[in-house]
């Protein structure tokens, strides 16, 4: 029982649609509640739109069973509401109507774009693998970096500022004259644990790498070769020196890897343009009629005060 207080509020939603329906010979009522029933054919299609394990309860367990059709039917009761209540708010009637007329529209578009038939799109896709290639195959340029920080926290005086930089240049010359990386890490490192891993940031950096600060994917990518050092490169972290470690050019996914996203795009944009299509047979016909004083009449509070 505990099972259907969580699927309630799902159950409602599925079923809050459904409207009475009347009995035939060769359909057979299930369920009925004064002159509100629930034929066979109709609790087949419902029990159709309820979970596995709405399902599995409701077959197994008759007490789960017995509430799941009082759910049914108090939804269908309280539809049936809907007329009466409109009956004596008459002022309801166009928020009503316009209720119902939107539900028949997007019932008619959804059944008519699952009626729609793609064509086999497998050659247009290898035409477009070619011609897009780089908005469906590219596998961008990474890149692999160590550094050394210089933490220089936000509010830190001017003054202090420039001694810091002083001093990371000062390192940045003595690396680029030749001293060892790995000992200048263990020696200036302001980042918890970089002696440790040697000043490695153990992970392949992508151009626009949105994990990563800014200032530090620009500066490592404006290295030009392995083995190289940035210029002095500021985040909010404070001072960088990075070295490039490693370069992965960029590349291309086989036609093969991304088939499928290329083909399901091109049907994507048939059944848009089908939909399209379909709905325009629905604009203004030839026989058309507005009356344009009616039209002004109801526009009019709406007009801009002069």
């Amino acid at each position: 029982m505990k099972l259907l207080k969580i699927t309630v509020l799902q159950l409602l939603v599925l079923l809050s649609a459904t409207a009475s329906a009347s009995p035939q010979q060769d359909n057979p009522v299930a369920v009925q509640d004064g002159d509100v029933v629930i034929t066979e054919q109709e609790l087949a299609y419902l029990v159709t739109t309820w979970t596995g394990q709405m399902r599995s309860v409701a077959a197994e367990d008759e007490g789960d069973r017995l509430e799941l059709l009082n759910l049914m039917m108090a939804n269908k009761r309280v539809a049936a509401e809907a007329d009466e209540l409109v009956s004596d708010n008459p002022e309801l009637y166009y928020q009503y109507q316009h209720a119902l007329e939107g539900f028949k529209r997007d019932f008619v578009l959804r059944t008519y774009k699952d009626s729609i038939e793609s064509p086999d799109f497998t050659d247009l896709a290898r035409e477009q693998y070619v011609v897009n290639k780089n908005k469906y195959a590219v596998v961008p340029e990474t890149r692999l970096s160590s550094h050394i920080l210089f933490e220089v926290r936000p509010g830190t005086s001017a003054d202090i500022r420039n001694v810091v930089r002083e001093e990371a240049q000062a390192v940045l010359d003595e690396l680029r004259a030749g001293a060892d990386f790995e000992e200048m890490v263990t020696l200036h490192s302001d980042e918890p644990g970089a002696s440790q891993r040697k000043g490695k940031f153990d992970r392949w950096i992508r151009y626009g790498d949105a994990g990563v600060s800014a200032p530090y994917v620009e500066g490592l990518f404006a290295i030009q070769g392995v083995g190289v050092y940035s210029d002095l490169v500021q985040t909010q972290f404070g001072l960088h020196i990075i070295r490039l470690d490693g370069i992965q050019e960029k590349s291309y996914k086989p036609f093969e890897e991304v088939a499928g996203k290329i083909v399901t795009d091109l049907q994507n944009e048939f059944i848009k343009l089908s939909m399209k299509d379909f709905v325009t047979k629905f604009n203004f016909s030839d026989d058309v009629m507005i009356d344009e004083e009616v039209v002004t009449r109801v526009l009019a509070p709406y007009q801009p005060q002069q």
